[in-house]
């Protein structure tokens, strides 16, 4: 007499294989999602260091990049009476950025720096990446 279905240790071997398949690719999916999660943070201060620049040539005056809070991170784009351009922040609270502020002048070039020009996009898990800006304006990573 044929009966349809599994028996028990098809079951508790098929159980088992699932279970050291996904010890296996839990940390590696993690790991992905921390990389993505700061390559895009990063991304985020680099566009608004850019921004900050390009409003300084199209405004024809001092803009100020500013970061209000170092972790969650939030920075904020100011003219020079202080209103603000744009604001952004962090959607979680496992990156950071290295707290500094950058003047761009009417040309586009670094006009000062509070602290250091280098700022460090960091996550507590997946590393960090780090932005200079040179004194004619230019964002970028470091040389050395």
């Amino acid at each position: 007499m044929k009966s349809a279905g599994f028996t028990l240790v098809e079951l508790l071997v098929t159980i088992a294989v699932m279970t050291i398949v996904a010890t296996i690719a839990v940390p590696g999916f993690q790991g992905m999602l921390a990389r993505n999660q700061l390559a895009a943070d990063y991304n985020v201060v680099l566009s608004g260091l850019n921004q900050a620049r390009s409003e300084a040539i199209k405004r024809r005056e001092n803009v100020t990049f500013r970061v209000t809070q170092a972790s969650p991170w939030e920075y904020r784009i100011t003219t020079a009476d202080n209103n603000d351009i744009a604001i952004r922040s962090a959607r979680g609270g496992q990156v950071s950025i290295t707290s500094t502020n950058i003047t761009f002048n009417a040309l586009g070039r670094r006009a000062n720096c509070t602290s250091s020009c280098d700022i460090t996009v960091d996550h507590s898990d997946a590393g960090d990446f780090d932005l200079r800006v040179s004194t004619t304006g230019r964002i970028g990573k470091p040389t050395s």
